[in-house]
């Protein structure tokens, strides 16, 4: 019995690892996605292109470490110590929430209050940025219109697109 504890503990350590790297990942594109805002600001396209492919990059690494995440949950349900199958990074917290609990901080739980933290800043950062991109867009399109001298009237629908009225 106490083998299999000490095996859980070695896996709760595993899960911990990749959680941690969630959070460090997640805030990298947090903070270049921040910066990428900055950028837009100042009109640096040459440095905004230079910013796509570390986003490219931290985003690959995100996706090898959720590959990561599934194979640990495959070793988890292979070495049949919980009872029910793992398939869901819910039910991979919950799996190891009593051990959680037992440390003296609940460092799995706080690790994923600060990923869902994250990610949530994120999507409201990236948010910004496309409202920035739209408005940008929509100034581009007037003042070449404004050279070609034909004027468009933008309104919008009921599903939120742009549509042109050429007068």
């Amino acid at each position: 019995m106490n083998q299999r504890l000490d095996e859980k503990k070695l896996y709760y350590q595993d899960v911990l690892l990749v959680w941690e790297g969630f959070c460090k990942l997640h805030k990298e594109l947090y903070d270049l996605t921040c910066d990428e805002y900055l950028t837009l600001l100042a009109s640096d396209v040459d440095k905004l292109e230079g910013m796509l492919p570390l986003k490219e990059e931290i985003i690959g690494k995100i996706s090898e470490l959720e590959t990561e995440r599934g194979e640990l949950m495959e070793k988890l349900n292979n070495s049949k110590l919980f009872s029910a199958p793992i398939s869901k990074s819910g039910e991979l917290l919950e799996a190891f929430a009593d051990l959680d609990q037992q440390a003296a901080l609940p460092a799995l739980k706080n690790l994923n209050a600060l990923l869902i933290d994250i990610i949530q800043k994120i999507q409201e950062q990236n948010k910004k940025n496309q409202m920035f991109l739209n408005k940008a867009m929509l100034s581009l399109r007037e003042i070449k219109q404004g050279f070609s001298g034909k004027k468009t009237y933008t309104t919008y629908g009921a599903d939120g697109m742009t549509r042109a009225n050429g007068r």
